[in-house]
């Protein structure tokens, strides 16, 4: 279905009459609302992206604020679709983060700039250092500084740092630039939002549409 068809027959309907591909059109919509026959739907993803594009330009420097938007956004992408057009994702019990980065950002599964970026979003989610140590022997160890004028979106040390505290200096950097990242995050909801149009999106929840709407939707009635 194209754009303007998803609208007309969402709006034709009401909440509980849409289908999984309507909801994850509203999901996905770039718009503040979407219509319904008696309400608007509105999107916690469009929400967010609103507010990484809202503060970007401003904390681009040192801020990880954007940056948790953005893995938020590929979270939720990797928890609902998957993208028809690539071979299904081996480990299903993967993290969506990292089925997000295989279905619709480019990368190979769970390979090592996909483990570099779930060891980056770890990193600040659990201590706010930029510091990530392995829990895991097939797992990296990193030191995280952002440079949004790096030529790539992640730059590693000529020497890997070994996890220990005692042998860490500035060479063992991994720099990440956040512009680029969080451009491949808004990019990847575009690529979500043609493969909807183009009926090549795979929309699968465990509990469906109740529990897709509960989690990333809600309903004004008017």
């Amino acid at each position: 279905m194209t754009r303007i068809e998803f609208f007309n027959a969402v709006k034709k309907k009401r909440l509980e009459q849409l289908s999984l591909e309507e909801l994850a059109y509203a999901h996905l919509s770039d718009s503040n609302f979407t219509e319904t026959n008696h309400g608007l739907l509105t999107s916690s993803l469009s929400t967010v992206l609103r507010e990484i594009r809202h503060v970007k330009w401003q904390t681009y420097g040192n801020s990880f604020l954007p940056l948790s938007a953005a893995f938020t956004v590929l979270d939720q992408l990797g928890y609902c679709y998957e993208n028809a057009e690539l071979t299904k994702f081996g480990n299903q019990n993967a993290s969506s983060i990292k089925k997000s980065l295989y279905y619709f950002c480019g990368f190979a599964e769970n390979d090592t700039d996909t483990q570099t970026l779930v060891a980056l979003r770890n990193s600040f989610l659990h201590t706010a250092s930029g510091l990530s140590k392995a829990q895991y022997p097939n797992q990296p160890n990193h030191r995280f500084v952002f440079d949004p004028e790096a030529n790539d979106l992640i730059t590693y040390p000529a020497q890997e740092w070994d996890g220990s505290f005692s042998t860490l200096t500035n060479a063992h950097t991994t720099y990440v630039n956040q512009k680029k990242l969080i451009a491949m995050v808004e990019a990847a909801v575009d690529k979500a939002r043609g493969l909807l149009y183009d009926n090549k999106l795979v929309v699968s929840l465990p509990e469906g549409c109740p529990e897709f709407y509960y989690r990333f939707l809600k309903h004004h009635e008017q």
